[in-house]
């Protein structure tokens, strides 16, 4: 099996779909960041909570989709989304996604809300939670443009 991944962040948890290139079946990891007061001192927390870079390899991933920080708080999120990146190969395709971008490659308006998209992933998976179903949203997107040739992996 291969698996497209999906990631979606804040500055308290990091969340991974694996989403599985022939099934589409999904896949939810969610790692909380420590327990700090600070937006500063979670983002040193990342690199021993998110998975290594041989996890990468191990789950046989092909492309990640990872959000690209908009709007409040943007750079907190940076920073939160650079140590991400370092936990993944260099030679994997890591395409960045703007929320409105994924929104409209998986076929929800770009300024669809939560409930939209918790309701567009209630047919296809049962969490409850908004992370999960916008990281299966960031994998469904980047498997879409893998498929449609746009991003080589």
């Amino acid at each position: 099996m291969s698996y497209f991944a999906g990631i979606d962040y804040s500055s308290h948890a990091v969340d991974i779909v694996l989403l599985d290139e022939d099934s589409g079946a999904a896949k939810w990891e969610h790692y909380p960041l420590s327990i700090s007061a600070t937006a500063f001192d979670r983002t040193r927390s990342v690199r021993e909570r998110v998975p290594t870079r041989g996890w990468w390899d191990d789950s046989s991933v092909l492309a990640v989709g990872i959000e690209e920080p908009r709007g409040h708080n943007s750079g907190a999120l940076y920073r939160i989304q650079g140590a991400i990146l370092a936990t993944i190969p260099a030679e994997l395709l890591v395409q960045p996604l703007v929320p409105s971008e994924w929104r409209k490659l998986v076929g929800l308006p770009g300024n669809a809300s939560k409930d939209d998209v918790r309701q567009f992933t209630h047919g296809y998976v049962l969490w409850e939670s908004t992370d999960a179903c916008d990281a299966y949203c960031i994998a469904l997107a980047v498997s879409k443009l893998v498929q449609q040739e746009e991003v080589a992996v």
